[in-house]
């Protein structure tokens, strides 16, 4: 049988069926192109203007500019912060790539270690695509070589930008603080209210205390960019957005006064010198030593001279005035003698039960003062600064008294004024207190002579001090030192409960201590021409391993006080020593409130005198 191919007769041509065929093969191809007209459409019509602003933003780079900050007025209208000309080198990179080859150029130019290069990548990897600052104060010369690089690296920015300067430097650096660039601890806590890598920022002082006020509104430069990141010109269509500086200050500080007291302070010794208006809080002056130069900071800071400034065993960085505390020493007699006429426990023109034979028995142990004062007064006391007068007034008084009216009137608090970091003070707050600390009854009532006299459980800034003893001369009122004159009335803290005789006997008593011939600061006090009526007190603590730091604090005047200064000289022996420069800072001030002509002398203490020819200085 034969096999093979059996081929079936095909189906008869059908012309509907073909048509059909086309029909739909049509309908499919028209509605691909349907659906491709439609993306087209949606692409060039819909979403016309959105990719438009992204095919612009490849060809713009938007530059931030830095706000000028607002200056620093003293209260004449003096300035003390403001901002100078200066130009920075930032990069603006499109990639890591870009970054690191740019480095490589700019580099040996700007002297940059390698730390420094690290620690710039490090902000990049913080914020890309924010411009890095490297350099905010290149001189001329860096900036004619940067220039021969720009087209070489990509992103490389060349800017005039406002730099920090502080006209009086040394002398004003812990009023006003400095500012630095932004840290990275800073920048994620600053990060929603507009701040990025490398912006400069308040870090100390004023500066940091109204930083949000000062910083003013970045503006914007608008950069045509090539394809590498090159620039071409501005971008036409919108070149330049411009900075808003930030707020002015005004200061309630007397840079006169300011500029004086850091011509007269010790040199090489440490301290603090502050002034007050004690009739409304106003500060006059905060003078800390040793101090350091803020300008420094306004550039790229190395790292041997940040070592060198934060190694320093004086601490120049540290501000005495606010941020130090010392123990009060015989300067808190005057609110041991405030808290006994308080309480009527002390009749001001009675002598002690036991006259002073240059110390104080109490039990077994002998509590000495620095000299015989015999029979005293509490004006008495005060003006001789005599221990053993207040080691009986302190046991009068009484430990719970003592810690309760001590704390009541603000010995443990800060002052309030408007500066960042200032230290509390210390205060036992009850008799639980020392309970707690020495366990109970581990603790011997001596500690209630010591705290009579401004030692042991106890110590202030030179600020509080001031603010204490202004409240002693203005008629009981604690304010609230300010450093800005805002125009709003002062803010009250506390009220000395004493009668306005009770205050006239402290007024008094603090004449006779510069005036009265058994004044602790007689000699020293009049070794300077009196033009006012001056009053203060003199303090001496003791501390371990050294010598006893030096407390004066003076007024004036006296008939109605405008000034209270308070200085504090670690290691600075008797406070009376002192008094000259405390006292020269008052009629300073005075002298240019009445315009009197001030001599042209210069405190020199301390001041040889012979021994024993006047009674002892403390």
């Amino acid at each position: 049988m034969k096999t093979g191919l059996i081929l079936q007769p095909s189906a008869p041509f059908d012309p509907i069926n073909r048509n059909q065929r086309a029909r739909r093969a049509r309908a499919v191809l028209l509605l691909v192109f349907g659906v491709l007209a439609a993306a087209f459409f949606r692409v060039q019509v819909v979403q016309h203007a959105n990719f438009f602003a992204q095919s612009q933003s490849n060809q713009v780079r938007t530059v931030p500019l830095p706000a000028p900050r607002g200056f620093l007025y003293d209260r004449e209208g003096e300035i003390i912060a403001e901002n100078v000309p200066a130009y920075s080198v930032s990069m603006l990179p499109r990639s890591m790539g870009d970054l690191t080859r740019g480095m490589a150029r700019i580099a040996p130019i700007l002297e940059l270690d390698r730390e420094a290069a690290e620690e710039l990548i490090r902000q990049y990897r913080l914020a890309p695509g924010q411009p890095i600052l490297i350099d905010d104060d290149i001189d001329y010369r860096t900036l004619s070589l940067l220039e021969e690089e720009r087209n070489e690296v990509p992103g490389l920015l060349l800017q005039p930008k406002p730099r920090r300067f502080y006209p009086h430097g040394r002398a004003t650096a812990h009023l006003t603080g400095y500012v630095a660039q932004i840290g990275e601890r800073e920048l994620s806590v600053r990060k929603d209210h507009g701040y990025s890598p490398g912006d400069i920022v308040g870090k100390t002082g004023l500066e940091r205390m109204y930083e949000t006020r000062l910083q003013g509104e970045k503006g914007a430069e608008h950069l045509e960019v090539d394809v590498l990141g090159r620039r071409v010109g501005p971008w036409l269509v919108r070149p330049f957005e411009p900075p808003v500086r930030g707020e002015d200050l005004r200061l309630t500080v007397d840079l006169d006064l300011q500029r004086r007291s850091a011509e007269i302070f010790p040199e090489g010794k440490r301290g603090a010198v502050v002034a007050l208006d004690p009739n409304n809080g106003d500060v006059l002056l905060l003078y800390s030593s040793p101090t350091f130069d803020p300008n420094v900071f306004s550039g790229r800071v190395s790292s041997a001279t940040w070592n060198r400034l934060t190694t320093d065993p004086s601490i120049p960085l540290l501000n005495r005035a606010v941020q130090a505390r010392y123990s009060p020493g015989s300067v808190f007699k005057l609110a041991t003698a405030a808290m006994a006429m308080s309480l009527g426990v002390v009749d001001p023109d009675e002598f002690e039960d036991v006259p002073c034979r240059g110390g104080y028995q109490f039990g077994r142990r002998w509590f000495g003062c620095h000299a015989v004062h015999g029979w005293a007064t509490l004006r008495d006391a005060i003006v001789t600064s005599c221990d053993t007068y207040f080691y009986q007034l302190g046991l009068t008084l009484g430990l719970e008294e003592l810690t309760r009216l001590g704390s009541a009137w603000g010995f443990a608090e800060k002052t309030g004024v408007d500066l960042p970091d200032e230290a509390e003070g210390l205060f036992p707050a009850s008799v639980a207190w020392y309970d707690h600390r020495y366990g109970e009854g581990g603790w011997g009532p001596g500690v209630v002579l010591n705290l009579s006299i401004g030692q042991g459980e106890i110590a202030v800034t030179p600020l509080k001090q001031a603010q204490f003893v202004a409240a002693v001369v203005n008629g009981g009122t604690l304010y609230q030192p300010r450093l800005i004159d805002t125009g709003e009335p002062p803010v009250v803290r506390g009220q000395l409960p004493l009668s306005s005789d009770q205050h006239e006997i402290l007024r008094s008593s603090l004449t006779g201590v510069v005036n009265d011939w058994r004044g602790t600061a007689y000699r020293r006090a009049h070794s300077v021409p009196l033009r006012y009526t001056i009053g203060g007190k003199s303090g001496t603590v003791e501390h371990n391993g050294g010598e006893p730091h030096g407390w004066f604090v003076a007024a004036g005047p006296m008939e109605r006080p405008q000034i209270v200064v308070a200085i504090i000289v670690e290691e600075g022996m008797g406070g009376s020593i002192w008094s000259p420069l405390a006292i020269d800072l008052v009629q300073t001030y005075l002298d240019d409130r009445t315009g009197v002509a001030p001599p042209n002398t210069t405190p020199s203490p301390p001041i040889a005198l012979s021994e024993g020819s006047l009674p002892s200085e403390e």
